[in-house]
């Protein structure tokens, strides 16, 4: 008896619908607002002191050349007894040591995992800072003070030259764009590392990374604890330094343009900025792997090894 064999089936599989993708949830406007504000800081801090340096000197020299082709109107600004430069440029250095003192404070206890001790030596780095403004300060006003004639005949020196009511010519090396600089380039340096702070928090989140850096685990675990805890502080830090160095560069172009010194008095100060922050960042700490001295650590420098520049 023959069987009928059983016959295919002619339909085709019915494909199941593709659902669509999940929308992401609505972003908060205050997380909106928050990340703008941080890229815009980071777009501001994080540029290469190099091309910082190139662009302060190319802005100073014809910033210079500017203020002696054309005669500017007075302003406010073009009075020294604005505000600004009473209360901020004035006292520039101590501005920029309360604000990396807190910046390098927070951040090197959190890579440093909890040890004040290293805190205190990452310090040290605005110690030379300190330096380098008191003595070019000084040399500043050493250098206008013997180099330089008396309006007045028969009167030698600038302090009798003052007391008798005359003008003493001297060669008077812009302090306001030096102090400027030297701020604008310290604070460069000391903010790089935060260009790695998001890989830092990653490193955290790695539990086999004490076995693999040979680190305590108990310094780990205080380590990640400070970075949750300290990153929000931080963020406020880092903006907060934003502002001064916006706040500075400002008042350098105002210092610029306005005739308060000639072009290579500006140019000059320039100069001793920029060999200040070559001594301490490229000679000293070692940035080019030469006379490095140990009793002062780089940025970033740690255990850790989560920066570049550490």
């Amino acid at each position: 008896m023959n069987m009928a064999s059983p016959k295919r089936s002619s339909a085709k599989p019915v494909k199941k619908p593709q659902g669509k993708k999940p929308v992401p949830p609505p972003i908060h406007v205050g997380h909106f607002i928050v990340v703008l504000v941080m890229t815009v800081c980071k777009k501001i801090l994080l540029i290469d002191t190099s091309v910082k340096i190139g662009l302060y000197f190319a802005g100073v020299v014809l910033g210079s050349v500017f203020a002696d082709t054309v005669q500017l109107p007075r302003t406010y600004l073009s009075n020294k007894d604005n505000v600004f430069n009473q209360y901020f440029v004035k006292l520039g250095w101590g501005w920029t040591l309360l604000i990396l003192t807190a910046f390098i404070t927070q951040t090197s206890y959190v890579y440093n995992l909890g040890k004040t001790s290293m805190v205190k030596v990452h310090l040290l780095r605005l110690c030379m800072g300190s330096f380098w403004w008191y003595t070019m300060v000084s040399m500043i006003n050493y250098i206008e003070s013997q180099v330089g004639v008396c309006s007045g005949k028969g009167v030698f020196g600038r302090e009798a030259c003052i007391k008798h009511g005359k003008s003493w010519l001297g060669f008077d090396i812009s302090g306001h764009v030096f102090l400027l600089i030297h701020n604008l380039l310290t604070i460069s340096e000391e903010v790089k590392i935060f260009k790695d702070w998001k890989k830092l928090g990653e490193m955290f989140d790695d539990s086999d990374l004490p076995n693999n850096k040979n680190i305590k685990m108990s310094d780990f675990l205080e380590g990640r604890k400070s970075y949750r805890v300290l990153t929000p502080y931080i963020n406020v830090t880092f903006v907060i330094v934003a502002l001064f160095t916006v706040l500075w560069e400002f008042m350098l172009i105002i210092s610029t343009i306005y005739r308060f010194h000639t072009t290579s008095q500006k140019v000059v100060a320039v100069f001793m900025a920029v060999a200040c922050w070559f001594g301490s960042y490229k000679l000293i700490l070692g940035y080019t792997k030469t006379g490095s001295l140990k009793m002062l650590l780089k940025p970033g420098e740690s255990q850790m090894k989560f920066s570049k520049i550490g």
